[in-house]
């Protein structure tokens, strides 16, 4: 039995108005997105006053005992939260949201999120992992997100140790909006002047004497600038442990 044409159009139009509101809904994150501008620019060297005392025996300690670093990414073991959200290497995030629940796809080693929205509380002797623990909620028209259960990572742009707490607010803006510089690395085109804002704020009372602010912009791309990322994470434990005898 042949479909109607006067059906398919009405169906199609009625995708384009669903589209359309999705788009102008401030709290649907849906879609996918590649971060394109931060503020302030993430140096790889912190400044001054950026860690305690405690936290700068911590990480001496670490170059110490790994004095030939070998850069994580190159082996592609995923560096964690906060990273996972700062990253300008131009791969792209996928985020799939319910009432209950935000699934967050990072293309980049594959890091894979899971951010709570049904009320719940962290849970109790959950192992710690790279991405942590996230559980979020509105306020107003922006998604407040807290991140703990962070295992131990002393190197990257920002190092943790479990006692990290993350505390994302993202909110939805246009492209207008934004005044941070732009990256100059990135060629993917965007499909509308949506931006996602994902301000983020790291807190560790054993590794930083402040708090570390940094906010990270998205545009919205197409589903299909997203390639697959096909990688093995033990690769770079095993060559850093053969460079550090």
């Amino acid at each position: 039995m042949r479909t109607s044409p006067i059906v398919v159009l009405t169906a199609m139009m009625a995708s384009v108005v669903v589209g359309a509101r999705a788009a102008d809904n401030a709290k649907d994150f849906n879609g996918v997105w590649q971060a394109f501008a931060t503020a302030p620019a993430i140096s790889r060297s912190a400044s001054a006053g950026t860690f305690t005392a405690e936290g700068e025996i911590k990480l001496a300690d670490f170059a110490a005992r790994y004095p030939n670093m070998i850069e994580p990414g190159s082996y592609c073991a995923p560096a964690g939260m906060p990273s996972t959200m700062t990253s300008l290497s131009s791969r792209a995030i996928d985020i799939t949201q319910t009432p209950t629940r935000i699934s967050l796809l990072a293309a980049m080693e594959n890091q894979y999120r899971r951010i709570y929205l049904d009320e719940r509380d962290y849970p109790e002797n959950h192992p710690l992992t790279r991405q942590g623990y996230s559980i979020g909620h509105w306020d107003g028209d922006t998604l407040v997100i807290e991140t703990r259960l962070l295992d131990e990572m002393l190197t990257g742009h920002f190092p943790r140790t479990e006692n990290t707490l993350v505390v994302e607010r993202i909110s939805k803006m246009k492209r207008d909006q934004v005044t941070a510089p732009v990256s100059g690395s990135l060629s993917t085109s965007t499909i509308d002047d949506n931006v996602l804002a994902f301000n983020l704020t790291v807190t560790d009372p054993t590794l930083y004497a402040k708090p570390q602010v940094v906010t990270v912009y998205y545009q919205h791309i197409d589903d299909n600038a997203m390639p697959e990322y096909d990688c093995t994470a033990t690769l770079w434990q095993q060559a850093l442990d053969e460079a550090n005898p």
